[in-house]
Order: C-alpha cells, then sequence, then structure tokens
C-alpha cells in the first residue's frame, strides 16, 4: 500500500473497534453556527478527494444542502454529533468506510494534538487485541484453527503470523476464522496470503484518486519449507467481516483456493486518508478502491459472498466437518509421498555405507548429497533429525556416515552447538584425537563455559 494512505488504513479499524476509553472532560454543546461550518468543511473534504470524482461533487452538493437544525436537531453534544454526520454520510454515499469523529486522548492521555496521538492509540489497540491473535488451537490434533480479529502489519505483528503459521505447518487443514476481522491493512493480507498462493501471484491491487494510477499488489517470496501451498484451507467470513479481511478473502475466492463459509460479508472495498475537520474532529474519506485482477471488480457494498452460505453460528461447526474429511484425504497423500521419500532415502544411505566400506568416499557423499536433499524436500531434515540419524551410525561405529552427516548438521544450521560438540566426540571415538581437538576448541569458542570440552582440550593437547 503507498505509504500516503497507510497509517490512516491501519487507524480506521482503530476508530471503530477501539476498546472505551475512559471518561473525557465534559465538552460545551455545539452550536447551529458551528455544525453549519464542520458540514461545510466535510462538503469539500468530500469533493476534492473522495475516490469518484462525479459521485463527490454529488455528495458534496448533498451535504452542503443538509441543514443542522433540520437532520440533527437537538443534537449538541460532540460526540454525538460524530456519530449523528456518520450515519448520514454513510447512508448518503453507500460507503462503510467515511467516518467522521470527534479526537479523543487515548487512555494513557495523549494530547488529540500532539503527533503521538495516533501512533499510541494504535499501538494500545495492538496490545490490547494481542495484534489480532485471539485464538490458535488444534482440531482433532491435525485441523489447525485460527480466529484473527485485526490486520496489524508491523513487525511485531509479522513475527506473531509467523510463529502462527509455524505452528499450525504440520496441519492436514487448516480454519482461519475472520468473522471478527474489523480489517487493518491490506498488507498484511498480503503476506498472509503468501503463505498459501505460488509466488508470484498478482493479487487484489489498489485505485488512487488523487494520483490516478493502479498499485499492483503481488504475493511475496516464502520460504518454500515454510509455504502451504496445498493444504485444504477454510475461511469463515461474515456480515462483519470487513475491509483488509475482505480483501484476504476476496483473494483466497477468486483464485479458488479456499472455501469460504458462512455469511456474506460487510462489504468495504475502499481504502481510507484521514482530514482534520475544525478544531476537535477528523474525518476518514475514501480516496482509493480495491480493484481485483482478474475480475477488474471488489465487494464493495455486496461484499464477499461465501461458497457455502451458512448462518453465522453454523460456520465453525460446518468447516469442521469439511475439514475432517479433507484433512483424511490430505494426511494419506502426504503419508504416501512420505513413505516413498523414506524408502528412497534409505536406499541411499545404505549405498552410501557400502560405498565408504570400500573406499569409494567421493560416491558415498554424493549418495548421502542426494539422501539429505529428497529428505529436506519431504521435510524431514532437522538438526534433531541429524543428530539421531549420526548417533545411530556412530553406535554402529560407522563414523565416516555420523562425521558426513554432523558436518552437514553444522552446514545447514551453523548456529548449532550442538552439533560441533557431537562431531568433536564422534572424532574422538573414531580415534582421530587430531581433529577432536581442533573440535573442542571450537565449541569452546562458541560456549567458553562447557566444562567437559574444557577438560577434554586439556587431555588431548
Amino acid at each position: 500500500m503507498m505509504q500516503r494512505t497507510i497509517t490512516a488504513a491501519l487507524l480506521v479499524g482503530a476508530v471503530v473497534q477501539f476498546s472505551p476509553l475512559p471518561a473525557q472532560t465534559k465538552m460545551e454543546p455545539l452550536k447551529e453556527s458551528e455544525k453549519k461550518e464542520l458540514l461545510k468543511e466535510i462538503s469539500g473534504l468530500v469533493k476534492n478527494n473522495f475516490v469518484f470524482p462525479d459521485l463527490a461533487e454529488r455528495y458534496a452538493q448533498e451535504i452542503s444542502r443538509v441543514s443542522p437544525g433540520a437532520e440533527f436537531a437537538g443534537i449538541d453534544d460532540p460526540k454525538r454529533f460524530g456519530e449523528a454526520v456518520t450515519a448520514f454520510l454513510q447512508h448518503l454515499m453507500h460507503d462503510r468506510h467515511i467516518n467522521f469523529r470527534l479526537m479523543e486522548a487515548s487512555d494513557v492521555n495523549t494530547s488529540t494534538e500532539g503527533s503521538l496521538h495516533h501512533p499510541v492509540r494504535y499501538f494500545r489497540l495492538g496490545q490490547r487485541e494481542h495484534l489480532g491473535f485471539y485464538r490458535l488451537d488444534w482440531i482433532d490434533g491435525e485441523i489447525g484453527y485460527l480466529d484473527y480479529r485485526r490486520f496489524n502489519y508491523s513487525s511485531r505483528g509479522i513475527a506473531m503470523l509467523q510463529s502462527a503459521f509455524h505452528f499450525l505447518s504440520d496441519a492436514h487443514a487448516i480454519i482461519i476464522d475472520i468473522r471478527n476481522n474489523g480489517g487493518g491493512s491490506d498488507d498484511m493480507g498480503t503476506v498472509m496470503l503468501s503463505y498459501f498462493l505460488p509466488h508470484p501471484t498478482q493479487l487484489t491491487g489498489t485505485y488512487y484518486r488523487q494520483e490516478d494510477l493502479t498499485e499492483e499488489m503481488w504475493t511475496e517470496e516464502i520460504d518454500a519449507g515454510k509455504k502451504m501451498p496445498d493444504v485444504p484451507l477454510f475461511v469463515l467470513i461474515g456480515k462483519n467481516t470487513f475491509s483488509a479481511a475482505e480483501y484476504f478473502a476476496y483473494d483466497l475466492k477468486v483464485r479458488k483456493r479456499a472455501v469460504l463459509i458462512g455469511e456474506a460479508s460487510k462489504g468495504g472495498a475502499h481504502s481510507v486518508d484521514r482530514y482534520p475537520v475544525g478544531d476537535m474532529y477528523e474525518i476518514y474519506i475514501s480516496t482509493a478502491r480495491a480493484v481485483n485482477p482478474l475480475t477488474g471488480d471488489n465487494w464493495e457494498s455486496t461484499g464477499v459472498i461465501p461458497d457455502i452460505l451458512v448462518p453465522d453460528t453454523a460456520a465453525l461447526d460446518t468447516a469442521i466437518t469439511l475439514a475432517r474429511q479433507a484433512a483424511r484425504e490430505y494426511g494419506n497423500a502426504k503419508d504416501a509421498e512420505l513413505q516413498e521419500a523414506v524408502q528412497k532415502m534409505q536406499t541411499y544411505l545404505d549405498q552410501a555405507e557400502l560405498s565408504y566400506e570400500m573406499n569409494h568416499s567421493q560416491k558415498a557423499e554424493s549418495l548421502l548429497d542426494s539422501a539429505f536433499a529428497l529428505g529436506s524436500r519431504a521435510g524431514v531434515i532437522d538438526e534433531f533429525f541429524i543428530q539421531v540419524l549420526a548417533y545411530h551410525y556412530s553406535g554402529q561405529k560407522k563414523y565416516k556416515m555420523s562425521i558426513w552427516m554432523l558436518k552437514k548438521q553444522i552446514e545447514l544450521f551453523p548456529d548449532t552447538l550442538n552439533g560441533y560438540e557431537t562431531l568433536a566426540w564422534t572424532y574422538y571415538h573414531s580415534g582421530n584425537k587430531e581433529l577432536a581437538l581442533k573440535q573442542f576448541k571450537k565449541v569452546l569458542e562458541r560456549d567458553e563455559r562447557n566444562s567437559l570440552a574444557a577438560s577434554m582440550v586439556k587431555t588431548l593437547q
């Protein structure tokens, strides 16, 4: 998303959903002349900035003709006036993003005029909502479930997302629940979509009125080992699914990558900018709109329509029923693939063992490379796997096999301490005291408190 709109696009969610604030100092009632001046200012802002210029002109005229004494009679409380004007504008413009609100201090009392006002409000929102991550769980031990309620595009939010998807990486089916997700940043949706769609895939972009250009959005490069390109995916949506959450759901639907279940979403396909109004107010106006490269359209007003329409309260149970069947089928297919990979790996390992016995070291190492490449593609290679495999060969005194694997562990995981230490002991037990000494010294370079390594260095010197 263009930098010009990112902050406002994030904060509009905070405006709508933010937790109640402490009681504010009572404000003076608004005068009719003040209401009229505020509406005049709103009219000008809508005319100059609303995403559709022709409609902007018409709406501005309608707003300028409003008589505060008639349309907002008896509403002189500043906060209630903001709410009433917002309702009027949303009805007039058929745009759920537009929001005229009284600026209020955050719960840590930042000044509404200060530069920290909006950053602190958004920071506090992230704290209270746990960056949008409401629930992360397993269903039946093989179906991953994520209840996600805010697209929080921040370094902390992305780190939390990465951790969540790592948690779900072995799932045989995934359910992402965004029925209560009020939006945030569609950039966060791009990150999420990148785990489930091929790279590069063009996603829903954004057309900006002021620049008269469309920004293309594409999936990001994600480590292939962390992607979930084929896991069965079910997304729950409903009448409270809004804005950036709809971007996410819409792209998955048009790419046929997920099954959407629930009710039609709220219908907000615009992005906003924030403008001050008078001394006490601010307004969020849609200045850009979503454009999908496949449909050429978006979900404004209509909402994203689920593939399976069920009441909001039945969406999760429906998804679980479908996910159970999909998980069984997916799991069986993955098990068959793993079984085939393991059998091939074992063949390579047996051939490498035989080659070492025949002093064909180069051939043995080539076979081991093939075995580990196959294991990496199958997703079984990690530090613990290598340690267990190397331990097996050390126990059989097949040290050449074990040493090669421990060197590979250090190559793949250079920060490992366990790999260096195990390799040192393997050299020692194989009778190669010189290499054992060098390796124990490397252990001490990384862990000067390692008493065993220090004792072995003294013994071997």
